[in-house]
């Protein structure tokens, strides 16, 4: 195992750029010793820590078009756009296993980060500190965009998308003072988000009325992910940890149909990771 901490932006389908990155990373032998996933970098990042080169890509390209996966079939049965119960059950179990022996057993600290919509707060759950259960639960939650899905209960609370409080999460590894720091962005450099609009701010209130707090950071989200953009772009030059994004503005949206722009956007990955790898070897080794 590399002492590397891997810390991995969302961006629903334009995680297929940090799939891309991840499966060479699995396919040159770099296990990293924790992996700190956001929203759809949650998801990319369990199928890094069981090893399952390809996996991420497959299912998002190959079952795209199943609207049990996304779609209407999955907003008439699971009451959100994104099919969270058909991708653990029927898809992890039936048709791309999941290797649930391997990422239950890493010993990899695989952490899963999600929004407390009671509190307005960000939780950190660790693979190393929960129940199997628990951890699939917290991965569903830290996926889960406001009002495309529903919210995921652990316990006693009601959880949301990680990015509405924490959208890149590298305030975890600096804190702990890890010596290797790689963070993958589904952005290109010079991405900020815009201010969220009255309308949508209304929208918000609307539909969280019942969540004063999550209505709160839901609002000032951008803002707090434009800051966390400037301090990653500020570290970078410092050298203190290695970023790998998209070297252009990336066209896929959230919820993309084109499987071609998929499929490009998981090259761009491959064939970033892989002109940076020896710089990353040398930082770890």
């Amino acid at each position: 195992m590399n002492d590397l901490t891997l810390v991995l932006e969302g961006g629903a389908f334009r995680s297929l750029y940090t799939s891309g990155v991840l499966d060479v990373l699995l396919k040159n032998n770099i296990e990293a010793n924790c992996v700190i996933g956001v929203s759809a970098g949650a998801l990319t990042g369990m199928n890094y820590v069981s090893k399952q080169i390809g996996r991420s890509k497959d299912i998002n390209i190959g079952f795209r078009d199943d609207k049990r996966y996304v779609g209407i079939e999955a907003l008439k049965k699971e009451h959100g756009l994104i099919g969270f119960d058909y991708l653990f059950n029927d898809i992890s179990k039936n048709k791309n296993i999941f290797d649930y022996e391997t990422f239950n057993n890493s010993k990899q600290n695989f952490i899963a980060v999600v929004s407390n919509c009671e509190k307005g707060e960000t939780e950190y759950i660790s693979k190393n500190n929960c129940t199997e259960k628990e951890i699939y639960k917290a991965v569903q939650a830290s996926s889960s965009m406001p009002l495309c899905s529903r919210m995921v209960k652990i316990k006693d609370y009601h959880y949301l998308d990680g990015a509405v409080t924490n959208s890149i999460p590298i305030n975890i590894p600096l804190e702990q003072n890890h010596k290797n720091i790689l963070v993958v962005l589904t952005r290109d450099k010079n991405y900020r988000k815009p201010e969220v609009s009255k309308t949508m701010a209304r929208v918000y209130n609307r539909a969280f009325k019942k969540y004063p707090k999550l209505i709160e950071e839901l609002c000032t989200a951008p803002g707090r992910y434009n800051n966390i953009k400037n301090n990653i772009d500020k570290l970078e030059a410092e050298g203190r940890i290695m970023v790998i994004q998209p070297k252009k503005p990336v066209e896929v949206t959230r919820l993309e149909r084109d499987k071609t722009k998929l499929q490009n956007l998981y090259n761009d990955g491959v064939k970033d990771m892989e002109e940076r790898l020896e710089e990353l070897v040398k930082r770890i080794r």
